[in-house]
């Protein structure tokens, strides 16, 4: 299954760069920003679904191993475990899981395996390292 993971790959290639998730965790594009998200970070972070620690850089990768159901259990797991299904009706829980699978296929479905992603707000886009000609 195509996810997107944690990575430390182009770490500290963009200015407020950080990292506090476990190289490899599953994270989600899908983020609850604060009032002010470009001065703390959280426009640009991607939270991890195993630490409920963000990154700004996640990978494209594909984990055969994984199904839909287990990136569900994960992200069910995460949003239980930090509160967030406290927050809404129990009945919307599915449809908001269901929000996290369809934002990471769609991420995913935009980019080459391999590739490394920051975002911006609601914005995801390709990171690379600019190189001389």
């Amino acid at each position: 299954m195509l996810v997107l993971v944690a990575t430390k790959d182009l770490q500290g290639t963009a200015a407020g760069d950080y990292c506090w998730t476990v190289e490899g965790e599953l994270v989600t594009p899908v983020v609850a920003e604060c009032c002010t998200p470009d001065t703390c970070g959280c426009a640009a972070g991607f939270p991890g679904l195993a630490s409920s620690r963000a990154t700004t850089t996640a990978k494209v990768v594909d984990l055969a191993h994984l199904s839909e159901r287990d990136v569900r259990d994960v992200i069910e797991g995460a949003l239980e475990r930090d509160g967030w299904f406290e927050l809404i009706d129990p009945a919307d829980a599915d449809e908001l899981v269901d929000e996290h699978i369809e934002c990471i296929a769609a991420v995913c479905a935009s980019f080459p395996v391999g590739t490394v992603v920051g975002r911006h707000g609601s914005t995801v886009f390709s990171r690379t390292i600019a190189q001389a000609a």
